[in-house]
């Protein structure tokens, strides 16, 4: 019997018993689905959160913020640090700074009516600049002289505003923030684009910085904005600013670009993710371990049944090794089907969870030609002692099985 025999029949064997098949390969399908479905959604989930800092990085701004950062109405654990004036006048006396900017973020509870949430408070003096990358779908935007007078004014994320307001429309209401009345004078489609983000959340107010500055004089400055001048090299003016800012802070270590930040989230997130995807990896190995003892036990139900079968199989001439390879063809075709089947489930689900929540799934072909090759070896493995069973059969007690 050639190889394709051999294939033939394995596959009619399996489909005279479709039902004993499918819940065979059932443990080994759901073990590779979900090493598939748990990679790619870690993957890209991974991937989601560095571009979403990745995007607060405008093509022509260096951002820089202490190590040790201090935001307002959050824990603190040991000492912190936050951005001083003296600190950005050290940046704008670089030949290649253009402007230097700041952003204060802060958390604390916001009242409209009876509804009170602990959102992020965002302030910056070039807002009507910095905000002009978000589409205000609602109001309008900050007015110079809202600026220059201080006024109590806001706006507010979609987010924020739907949890205060509800369906209704929250231009012209009045919100509280730390015990003063603001007019609440637009709505922006998104959250405002900077480091915090990703740790603070969608709720966001903004308002300009001497308004900001009035009401919570013990804020610090979170993040220094640095503008550069055409054809200048960033990363070398970005390594000297943050040299010049640790010495005058006696700390060789004080502060970093916002390149270094992403760095470090990126490297935790890389282990965290590591660590998850190892532990439910293990969990998803056992279950194709399970799997493979369902095989073995089937497989050795399908040789006592079909005792007779092999004796008259070497009866008329069948080899021990023919045996065997026909035992063994049907085993890994088992595990390989489940296989290729958990394989798409997995992509399925990764597919589902992207549409769920908008963060892009991404599979990974050596995990899939992994996770393959580890079903058929598995199929391999525990139907190896099936298949030597059935091989080392006497023709004659085989005949006489019933």
């Amino acid at each position: 019997m050639n190889f394709g025999e051999m294939f033939m029949s394995a596959m009619a064997s399996l489909l005279a018993n479709k039902l004993r098949s499918f819940l065979t390969m059932l443990g080994i399908l759901i073990g590779v689905a979900s090493i598939i479905s748990i990679v790619a959604v870690g993957n890209g989930g991974k991937r989601a959160v560095v571009n979403a800092l990745s995007n607060g990085q405008t093509q022509n701004t260096i951002q820089i913020l202490p190590k040790e950062l201090v935001v307002p109405g959050l824990p603190q654990p040991g000492q912190v640090l936050s951005v001083s004036q003296a600190d950005l006048d050290i940046a704008q006396q670089f030949s290649g700074v253009q402007r230097v900017d700041y952003t204060i973020t802060g958390q604390t509870n916001v009242t409209a009516g009876t509804h009170t949430i602990n959102a992020s408070i965002d302030a910056g003096p070039d807002y009507l600049n910095a905000l002009a990358q978000f589409q205000v779908i609602k109001g309008h935007m900050f007015q110079a002289s809202d600026v220059v007078a201080a006024r109590p004014v806001v706006l507010l994320s979609n987010t924020l505003a739907g949890k205060l307001f509800g369906s209704g429309n929250p231009v012209g209401g009045i919100v509280t923030i730390g015990g003063t009345p603001f007019q609440v004078i637009g709505v922006t489609a998104s959250q405002q684009v900077n480091l915090f983000s990703l740790f603070l959340g969608s709720d966001y107010a903004y308002m300009p910085a001497t308004t900001c500055q009035n009401l919570f004089p013990t804020w610090g400055i979170t993040e220094m904005d640095v503008q550069t001048r055409p054809g200048v090299n960033q990363d070398e003016l970005a390594n000297h600013i943050v040299t010049a800012l640790n010495v005058n802070a006696g700390d060789a270590n004080a502060f970093e670009t916002s390149t270094g930040f992403l760095t470090t989230v990126e490297s935790t997130i890389n282990r965290v993710t590591s660590i998850l995807t190892l532990v439910i990896g293990a969990i998803a190995g056992i279950a194709l371990l399970v799997g493979g003892v369902g095989v073995m036990n089937i497989m050795l139900v399908s040789v006592t049944e079909r005792t007779q079968e092999i004796g008259i199989r070497m009866s008329l001439g069948a080899t021990r090794t023919a045996i065997l390879l026909q035992f063994l063809m049907e085993s890994v075709m088992i595990t390989a089907i489940g296989g290729l089947v958990g394989i798409l489930l997995g992509t399925g689900v990764g597919v589902a969870v992207s549409a769920v929540t908008h963060v892009p799934t991404f599979v990974q072909w050596p995990v899939v030609v992994f996770s393959f090759l580890f079903s058929a070896v598995i199929g391999v493995v525990c139907g190896l002692y099936p298949a030597n069973k059935a091989a080392r059969l006497n023709p004659i007690d085989a005949l006489r099985y019933e």
